[in-house]
């Protein structure tokens, strides 16, 4: 892989757990030197039809993400960027992104503070990638993040869990897990600094989702 695609799958590795409410691909693509490109994370095209490689609200119940964030969410939004391959350097074509996202309900709109992501509402995002088959990119896409560690886009160097399907680790704001040719992140975002709750309620929704992929 060159140089710029690496750097390219980095950049994306990042947006595609923190989705819009974290990262625009402006800042991203600064962050790697490269030009800007058109459009934003936001900019994504939802598909809610059955023929899509992979659903991301169908790994995880509302309810079991309620039950694991300790708070009523709002019902699932999803939110898929679709058929992501040749768009990039990144992802080879067959390449098929499909995002989840839930609100905490009853945030207090008065608390709204344009610094944090999305203004400071607590949410969970989940992100899920069915890769071409036998390419190696599931791996690629994890090892992405040790790379963003050492190109400095992400604070925390990646720690590797147990258990978690064939590979899994916490890049510190967010579970990143990859299945056979299948790679899915999920983040949850407490907005008070609390690492530890935010890593424990993100490795408990990975286990749930390893075992529908």
């Amino acid at each position: 892989m060159t140089t710029l695609a690496t750097k390219s799958m980095i950049a994306v590795a990042v947006l595609a757990l923190a989705g819009e409410a974290v990262y625009s691909y402006h800042q991203a693509h600064r962050a790697v030197g490269f030009a800007e490109t058109a459009g934003t994370a936001g900019a994504a095209t939802t598909k809610t039809t059955q023929d899509t490689p992979i659903n991301a609200c169908a790994l995880l119940s509302d309810e079991e993400v309620s039950a694991a964030v300790g708070a009523k969410v709002t019902p699932a939004e999803r939110r898929d960027d679709g058929e992501v391959g040749g768009k990039g350097d990144y992802a080879p074509p067959g390449t098929y992104s499909s995002t989840c996202f839930w609100r905490f309900a009853n945030e207090a709109v008065d608390l709204d503070d344009p610094n944090l992501p999305m203004d400071g509402r607590r949410f969970a995002i989940l992100n899920a990638m069915v890769w071409p088959k036998g390419g190696g990119y599931a791996a690629q896409f994890l090892q992405s993040f040790r790379d963003a560690f050492e190109h400095q886009i992400i604070p925390a160097a990646p720690i590797a869990l147990d258990g978690i399907g064939d590979e899994a680790l916490w890049w510190g704001d967010g579970t990143a897990v990859r299945k056979g040719d299948t790679s899915f992140g999920v983040s949850v975002f407490l907005q008070n600094g609390d690492k530890a709750s935010q890593r424990k309620m993100e490795e408990a929704l990975a286990r749930k989702v390893v075992g529908r992929i």
